[in-house]
């Protein structure tokens, strides 16, 4: 076979696998794309950013002065032991994944507000300053910006993000969303969101593009990953009836598992897979599934429409991530509770 021929049958192939991709995303709210086989990320970049994030994670730690050679995380292998859940109380690595700073400087324990969480991979050590405004990682998810502004069909804002880690043992993250279900939305919204706003209103804009998408890369393989509940962001009025109208809110809104089953949704398990892109609808409830064996690490991307092609000057967080003030620009850095 020619080369010619050759390239122009990939050509296909990797049509034909976006258009599936995108069908899956507009009928049951789900999408899955290998980054690497569609020729938008290289395998190299994928293995740099997964070196990048683990750098930034074991970097918290250090700083916090644990010993480096305790704490590594095999990727590729299941975890015997676990060097940061159930730590003694006088140890130096509780007060790592526990200690607080009042803003005059005090130290204090606060088990609620973890450096990596149990359940869900979301905490401190995933979610500096430093990873947020990594210069190589913003390079590399800048790559991913004709896709996103494919797929919105419109000019997209890149936002500033974090990674996400997942630690053996772990359960199931609390099923989700992060959008608000607001009563006078019930048959949609009457305007397209702006690209700075921390809360998604309904699945759909109303030139019936999505609203809002996102969107984890898979940085290794485990079989802790992704779970959804594959068609609820067809069902906006149903579930926000199931949960009696909540309201506006600016952190996850609770799904309860019942209410997916009296609407008859089923659930979706997707494993994280190294250069995997899984994209959602923010109209799924969703979260991360237990971990038992092989530790999970995962790149959150993302983009927003916008009016014209842009990116974020300062870190606009929802839910248990850090927020700043547009006017401090990092200066007030503080995680929102």
């Amino acid at each position: 076979m020619s080369t010619l021929a050759t390239t122009t049958e990939k050509q296909v192939n990797i049509s034909l696998a976006l258009k599936d991709a995108f069908t899956s995303l507009r009928d049951k709210g789900y999408m899955r794309l290998n980054l690497i086989e569609m020729g938008i990320l290289k395998e190299s970049e994928v293995t740099e950013m997964q070196e990048i994030c683990m750098s930034e994670y074991y970097k918290f730690f250090t700083d916090k002065g644990i010993d480096p050679a305790t704490i590594q995380i095999d990727l590729n292998s299941e975890m015997k032991s676990n060097p940061y859940f159930k730590q003694p109380k006088d140890s130096e690595m509780f007060k790592a994944m526990y200690g607080q700073k009042t803003k005059d400087g005090r130290e204090y324990i606060n088990t609620r507000a973890p450096a990596n969480a149990m359940n869900c991979g979301m905490g401190s050590a995933t979610s500096q300053k430093s990873t947020y405004y990594h210069p190589r990682l913003n390079e590399l998810r800048e790559k991913l910006r004709p896709l996103m502004t494919a797929l919105y069909q419109s000019p997209v804002k890149r936002h500033l993000t974090r990674f996400g880690i997942k630690l053996p043992p772990a359960k199931d993250m609390q099923l989700h969303t992060d959008m608000s279900y607001i009563a006078e939305n019930r048959d949609g919204v009457a305007e397209m969101r702006e690209s700075d706003d921390p809360v998604s209103y309904y699945p759909y804009n109303p030139d019936g593009n999505f609203h809002r998408l996102q969107f984890i890369l898979g940085l290794n393989n485990s079989d802790a990953g992704w779970y959804g509940y594959e068609g609820a962001h067809q069902k906006y009025a149903e579930i926000g009836d199931g949960l009696n109208w909540p309201g506006k809110t600016k952190t996850i809104q609770k799904i309860p598992i019942k209410l997916m089953k009296a609407l008859g949704l089923k659930r979706v398990d997707i494993p994280t897979r190294f250069g995997e892109a899984v994209i959602w609808n923010c109209g799924v409830p969703h979260g991360n599934s237990a971990c038992s064996k092989v530790p999970r690490l995962v790149l959150y991307v993302n983009y927003q429409p916008d009016t014209e092609q842009t990116s974020a000057d300062h870190i606009i967080g929802l839910g248990n991530q850090p927020t700043e003030t547009k006017s401090s620009f990092g200066l007030n850095f503080q995680h929102s509770k």
